[in-house]
């Protein structure tokens, strides 16, 4: 049939690949600074924590791509991160829970078996996470072929999965939780592992295909690392994630903060709360910035994303260090579009245009150390130190000031590589 023959069957399958691995992830990395804050877990301990947790990225993720383009492995590595995630979901569920909020002393945490385990359990989940998610974008982009900046259409998907699971955790959390006195997160994490189970066999059916190594791995990291442009991204990309962090690891600590300062009424669906800020987050937020992000992207640049982007998180935190009621908080949900989804569309589909011939994996795995490995636990540190110190409203003005001030660098590094390249391109044009 006519309609068949137009279908692409890969890209069909990696669209839902997307969709159940966000989902997947969505009743666990969002609300786990709010699990350790249950367990009585300081905001310096779970930045510290989340840190560790990070360090798969800062050290396997520019490995694993190094090392699926020179060998040829990348499906073997996809599904492998994906049943190292699985099994980890199904430990977590049989982890001891803590069922008080009374805050345990810093160094008294770290000498008790229980927060390893924990630790240990998690760690194992982002190690997965880290296997899935570098050959994931490597495995998209190669798929799109000369149309990676179409990236964002397919992992719009995962904003959807995203979207709705993290709301279906919540309030089944809330539900399961009703008439206790702590959270009860087990319902979550059998979402989370239902989503894992199904996409372990979708992604078994994504047909993979590499291109032939045309250079040494030497060669290629030497190409990277000499390209002005992909220093300049990295840098921008370290910076995001360092931003980033202070939303994915601290607005459910700040928003369950307001809440016991100012509407204690509300703390019974607290979680519910959270869960539809993620589902606007990602339905009224990503799913559209990640739709038409190929157009913006070609229409001003994937640098100067960075710079609205930067903008755009001034901004942000600004309105949540003046809001009170954590119901308002949903309203600014709507920015989180250009501060993730546009921006990191940008960085997947540069870095693939960038990327030396036979090297693109080991160039994804840079964009996602620099983001993940680095960018990321460096906020969760900072972050966990300001938030222990001086608060989450504080914590939030005072990266407010930082986001608006890296715009303004931003804006000046853009200018330099363009006057830069251009001049390049002037003087190959007249020798």
């Amino acid at each position: 049939m006519w309609w068949h023959a137009n279908i692409n069957k890969e890209l069909i399958l990696i669209k839902f690949h997307y969709f159940l691995a966000l989902g997947a992830c969505a009743p666990i990395n969002p609300f786990l600074f709010t699990i350790g804050k249950q367990r009585g877990y300081s905001a310096f301990v779970m930045g510290i924590t989340s840190s560790a947790l990070n360090i798969p990225s800062f050290i396997l993720r520019p490995a694993i791509g190094g090392i699926t383009d020179a060998y040829k492995c990348r499906k073997f590595t996809f599904l492998l991160g994906e049943v190292l995630m699985a099994l980890a979901v199904i430990a977590l569920i049989c982890t001891p829970g803590a069922s008080g909020s009374e805050n345990i002393d810093d160094n008294t945490v770290f000498k008790t078996l229980l927060f390893w385990v924990f630790f240990c359990v998690l760690f194992l989940f982002y190690l997965g996470n880290t296997m899935r998610m570098v050959t994931e974008d490597t495995i998209c982009v190669s798929l799109l072929g000369d149309n990676a900046h179409k990236y964002g259409q397919q992992r719009l998907w995962g904003a959807v999965g995203w979207g709705t699971f993290s709301l279906i955790s919540g309030v089944s959390v809330d539900w399961l939780s009703e008439g206790k006195d702590y959270k009860d997160y087990r319902a979550g994490y059998v979402v989370s592992l239902i989503c894992s189970i199904l996409d372990i066999y979708v992604s078994s059916r994504i047909k993979v295909e590499q291109v032939k190594k045309t250079d040494t791995l030497g060669g290629n990291m030497k190409k990277i690392v000499t390209d002005f442009r992909i220093i300049a991204l990295l840098i921008s990309t370290i910076i995001l994630g360092f931003l980033l962090s202070f939303i994915t690891n601290f607005l459910f600590w700040y928003l369950e903060d307001i809440t016991n300062l100012f509407h204690p009424e509300y703390y019974s669906w607290i979680k519910t709360i959270q869960g539809l800020s993620l589902t606007i987050q990602c339905f009224l937020a990503e799913v559209p910035l990640f739709f038409v992000s190929s157009y913006i992207i070609k229409k001003i640049g994937s640098m100067n994303v960075f710079t609205l982007a930067f903008m755009i998180f001034s901004i942000r935190f600004g309105l949540y260090s003046i809001i009170e009621n954590p119901m308002f908080t949903l309203g600014v949900e709507l920015l989180h579009g250009f501060t993730y989804a546009l921006v990191y569309s940008a960085a997947i589909s540069y870095a693939a245009k960038l990327a030396p011939v036979g090297a693109e994996g080991t160039m994804q795995g840079m964009v996602g150390m620099s983001l993940i490995g680095i960018g990321i636990p460096l906020g969760s540190v900072v972050g966990g130190y300001l938030m222990k110190d001086f608060g989450a409203i504080t914590t939030f003005k005072l990266i407010g000031i930082v986001a608006f001030t890296v715009c303004i660098f931003q804006a000046v590094m853009n200018l330099i590589i363009k006057q830069m390249y251009k001049s390049k391109n002037e003087t190959n044009e007249t020798s």
